[in-house]
């Protein structure tokens, strides 16, 4: 059953709402019309006899891209794949000269359009929904609708020629589809697919995304970094360079955790503290850590294995330096066990032990050291003898130098096989000794 093309192409503006939403773009994108009551009589008539006339066959243009064979291996698991074929409502209705100029394009080998694309396209869809914006994907600008979408009919979703999003993108952005088959570790929006953060026909945002890529798009879904990054009392500058989140991370993905640009948490610091930077709060001068590391190879636990992130936090925190758990700032502070982060790796008893003979090495026979130091109304906090990143002169992390107030003095520290002794600017030199107590008398 043929029907007329100018009563076709009234109906089609009507009926396919449902059907061209999906079929030029993703979801929520429709045709604008208004719907008389008379008309969607007319269209149910229409609908009920285009199911039972015979389509036109009408062979596939040989430039369009074929749907990815089952066999073939897919980037990742097709979720387009209908569980019946889906037709392009002129197609199926049987007629066409809605797009074509010949009424039997095969049988007179004349496949000639009534408009090229992208203008025969827009005869239904809506020009301003795929065009209106800043940024128009390449294959959009050109009018190559079919590059992308089947014009006849296709076992996928939205009439296109793959049965996955990714598969379809990777079709031109091959270097995207190497990386996909690839890398170990994907951004999971990345892995489901690429429309999650792009938009395929335009956005006002560069590469069509659907925010700025900078740092808008990623708290769409990151919203407890979000919640982070504007409310920490003590911020990381790295978020507020020119690229944002792309400072340390890549969108896509990379073959390290976190999708990091560096090899290891630490390597991605060191780009930036590789020299002396100021806080932002208060215009603290932050040491370059990495010329401070090179200089002092003993270690700290976490620096040895990278990890610059098992003490601070990246993203900000409310806590000195952005770490995760609080720490003093000052050489004195009364103690308070729940005020050191060195917890959360260090036993306690350490320096809450009064008397031990197993917790720490540091002890004059059974007399915890540390206790005396530390555990008290204005004791001495550990910054006071210890480097949290790195030294080379003492053993144990203990600071060559220590800074009382403006005044910086050496610790002087000696170390024997059963204990040591150290000469700061605080008392004359005392001994300490594990196996035989010793009595400082000065």
């Amino acid at each position: 059953m043929k029907f007329s093309i100018n009563g076709l192409i009234s109906i089609m503006f009507i009926a396919s709402v449902a059907m061209f939403s999906g079929c030029m773009g993703g979801a929520g994108e429709s045709v604008s019309t208004t719907t008389p009551q008379e008309s969607t009589e007319v269209v149910a008539k229409a609908a009920e006899q285009s199911v039972a006339a015979e389509p036109v066959a009408v062979p596939e243009p040989e430039s369009v891209a074929q749907s990815t064979p089952a066999e073939e291996e897919s980037i990742f698991e097709p979720n387009l794949r209908l569980d019946k074929e889906m037709f392009h409502p002129p197609f199926e209705w049987g007629d066409c000269t809605v797009c074509h100029t010949n009424s039997d394009p095969e049988g007179s080998g004349d496949h000639a359009t009534i408009l090229d694309t992208p203008d025969l396209c827009y005869q239904c869809h809506d020009k301003d929904a795929k065009e209106g914006k800043k940024f128009i994907h390449g294959p959009v600008a050109a009018g190559a609708c079919t590059a992308c979408h089947n014009p006849h009919k296709s076992p996928n979703k939205r009439l296109l020629v793959a049965s996955n999003i990714n598969q379809l993108c990777t079709m031109c952005h091959q270097a995207k589809g190497d990386f996909l088959h690839e890398t170990a570790n994907i951004h999971p929006p990345v892995k489901d697919q690429c429309t999650n953060c792009h938009d395929p026909h335009t956005e006002d945002y560069k590469f069509q995304l659907r925010a700025d890529g900078k740092k808008d798009l990623c708290v769409m879904c990151h919203v407890d970094k979000k919640e982070r990054i504007e409310n920490s009392k003590y911020k990381h500058g790295a978020i507020d360079r020119p690229n944002g989140c792309q400072e340390c991370h890549d969108p896509h993905g990379t073959g390290q955790p976190r999708m990091l640009k560096a090899d290891s948490v630490m390597d991605m610091c060191l780009k930036c503290h590789n020299q002396t930077l100021t806080t932002d709060e208060d215009g603290y001068k932050l040491l370059n850590i990495k010329k401070h590391l090179d200089e002092n190879p003993d270690w700290h636990g976490p620096i040895q294995w990278g990890d610059c992130a098992m003490c601070h936090n990246p993203h900000g925190s409310d806590n000195l330096r952005m770490l995760k758990k609080p720490f003093p700032k000052s050489f004195y502070s009364n103690f308070d066990e729940n005020n050191y982060i060195c917890f959360e790796c260090h036993d306690s008893q350490k320096i809450m032990a009064e008397q031990t003979v197993e917790d720490t090495n540091f002890r004059n026979g059974t007399s915890n050291m540390h206790y005396v130091h530390v555990n008290k109304k204005k004791g001495r906090t550990c910054r006071a003898c210890h480097d949290f990143h790195g030294t080379k002169d003492y053993p144990h992390h203990l600071r060559k130098k220590t800074q009382f107030g403006k005044i910086s003095f050496p610790i002087r520290y000696i170390e024997t096989p059963t204990g040591g002794s150290c000469a700061p600017a605080c008392h004359a030199r005392r001994y300490y000794d594990r196996e035989n107590p010793v009595v400082n008398t000065k």
